[in-house]
């Protein structure tokens, strides 16, 4: 498949029907047309006039309960404990505490402080997601628009407690300014040695390529200090679209989009959510999978993919599905056994910021 080949058209299996979901809506009834909103989220979340963003404002929100820290930044951030080993039935996560220390030449520590800002839109409606939906519409009562400076200025006079900014959401990449204008301010304030930046995506879109210019994609990728994640949502066609409520047909975009950045340059690496509504089949699902990986984006690939381990919050309880939650441990088990036979035990020891992706 062509990388975007389904963005921005009619995909075989969508049902054409666009409603932008609010807090009140059912995401259980609706699929998404995921390339129009992603549009109509962009238009809401960006002044390019004014180079400022739509971003998330904690206080009052669902997501604000669940977090350990009062939001900072006059209420645009938080701070994000990054722990490596999370639960004793799920695999260590280094993400993206070993690229970041390795970065900043710290010692290894399970745990890692990071100062997180979200976009306060995305295209998907995750079940698991662990920000409430109204986060998630561009909506002006639980956000307002700010500019990077304005941000990274607010975290540095407050003194917070972070040498790693997480720029998050949402989907960042609706907007890839996000990411670009951050890295343009951490540099102009002077920064860049003491800050990495973590850049989240859901690889549901190619705006990277169609908003930015060649010019501003080599300044990223060539920066110093900065990683892109991209997560996967579920193993096969039937868990991407259980799991986001997007086209079936939108699964196989983010393999695309994940060679289209490692080829870019990025320092790129992947999570997956291994959610899925049935165990019927699992090793093979999961080796299709890594077999398109593996030909597509790099061998060594799955290397650098980490199952995130989904959790009930406060925020997605009332959509929170158990039994998916239940049937992640399967996959996770089939996951692993698959890596062990494609990968020798010598080269799942590697660290994983040292796992090559160029040839």
């Amino acid at each position: 498949m062509q990388v975007g080949s389904s963005y921005g058209r009619k995909t075989p299996g969508a049902t054409g029907r666009f409603q932008e979901m609010t807090a009140d809506t059912d995401p259980a009834t609706i699929e998404l047309d995921d390339s129009k909103l992603a549009a109509v989220l962009r238009a809401k979340s960006i002044d390019l006039g004014q180079r400022k963003l739509l971003m998330t404002k904690f206080p009052g929100s669902d997501q604000a309960e669940d977090l350990t820290l009062p939001p900072n930044c006059g209420g645009f951030g938080r701070l994000h404990h990054f722990r490596e080993h999370v639960d004793p039935k799920w695999v260590p996560n280094p993400l993206p505490s070993v690229p970041a220390r390795a970065y900043l030449s710290q010692p290894s520590n399970d745990l890692l402080v990071a100062q997180v800002f979200q976009l306060a839109a995305c295209n998907w409606r995750c079940w698991y997601c662990f920000v409430d939906f109204k986060l998630l519409s561009a909506n002006t009562k639980h956000a307002a628009f700010a500019s990077p400076d304005e941000l990274l200025t607010l975290m540095r006079n407050e003194g917070a407690r972070s040498q790693v900014l997480d720029l998050s959401g949402g989907q960042p990449d609706l907007v890839p300014e996000y990411p670009l204008w951050f890295l343009q301010a951490r540099e102009r304030l002077g920064l860049t040695a003491q800050l990495f930046v973590w850049i989240d995506d859901n690889l549901s879109n190619d705006y990277l390529w169609q908003y930015l210019s060649e010019h501003d994609i080599r300044y990223m990728v060539e920066s110093s200090g900065v990683a892109r994640v991209g997560c996967l949502k579920g193993i096969d066609e039937e868990s991407f679209a259980f799991n986001t409520k997007a086209p079936r047909a939108r699964f196989w975009d983010q393999v695309d989009l994940l060679a289209r950045l490692v080829s870019t340059g990025f320092d790129q690496y992947g999570y997956i959510t291994l959610t899925t509504p049935s165990v019927s089949n699992i090793r093979a699902k999961i080796a299709r999978l890594l077999d398109a990986i593996q030909r597509d984006v790099h061998p060594n690939f799955p290397l650098r993919i980490i199952p995130l381990l989904v959790g009930e919050f406060h925020a997605n309880n009332s959509r929170y599905d158990s039994e998916a939650d239940a049937n992640q441990y399967h996959a996770l088990d089939a996951w692993m056994a698959e890596l062990d036979t494609r990968f020798s035990a010598a080269a799942l020891a590697v660290p994983i910021n040292e796992v090559a992706i160029r040839d």
